[in-house]
């Protein structure tokens, strides 16, 4: 009898441990990333230390897709697709309110993963995100005249972006916070994201 409990738990293991040998749980390696976040932005003083609870604070959103590769067992690179929606904040060096506004990006990414796969469900990562979002013109209105013009910042329309992020996947879920930086565009949007893994591709059977 012992010996039939044995084999019963061995092969428990073997099942749950062959479950979770890759990060998202079977043998694919290409993998679509859809998610959706909620934002805050520190209106008129992006590149300013205070808290986010502060007078200006405004909420924003985004949605992506992002095809990714599992590289080795730690590393994931990909391409994020998506966009922010801006909301309207004080710019302080136009001297006027500017409207909110969807603003698409395009971003190469890379995540590091912490822990060997195993038989780990849950796996913190960091990762870091570069490339461009296009801004375009920008519908504003000065503070002093109330007149309402449009804007090119710096007169151009597209600018570089960098996303440092930090989270944990759980299963199939994904849950980061990411600071967003469009810079010499402000103001910064510090973001919460929840995401969802696809796998692509055809799986493998033996």
């Amino acid at each position: 009898m012992k010996w039939y409990l044995l084999l019963i738990f061995f092969i428990a293991e073997t099942a749950t441990a062959q479950s979770f040998e890759r990060p998202y749980q079977d043998e694919r390696r290409a993998y679509m990333e859809i998610g959706v976040g909620a934002g805050a932005s520190k209106a008129g003083a992006a590149y300013t230390v205070k808290p986010l609870f502060l007078e200006n604070t405004r909420l924003g959103w985004q949605v992506f897709l992002a095809p990714q590769v599992i590289v080795s067992p730690r590393i994931n690179l990909g391409l994020r697709l998506g966009g922010v929606f801006r909301p309207k904040f004080t710019d302080l060096e136009s001297n006027s309110e500017l409207q909110g506004k969807f603003t698409p990006y395009g971003l190469l990414f890379g995540d590091y993963y912490f822990g060997a796969p195993g038989k780990r469900n849950t796996r913190f990562f960091i990762g870091l995100g570069g490339g461009g979002t296009y801004i375009g013109k920008l519908e504003a209105r000065h503070l002093q005249t109330d007149e309402a013009y449009f804007l090119r910042r710096k007169d151009q329309d597209i600018f570089l972006t960098i996303v440092p992020r930090a989270g944990v996947v759980i299963g199939d879920l994904k849950i980061q916070v990411e600071h967003i930086v469009t810079t010499p565009f402000n103001p910064d949007i510090t973001s919460i994201t929840l995401s969802n893994t696809i796998p692509m591709g055809r799986r493998k059977y033996f």
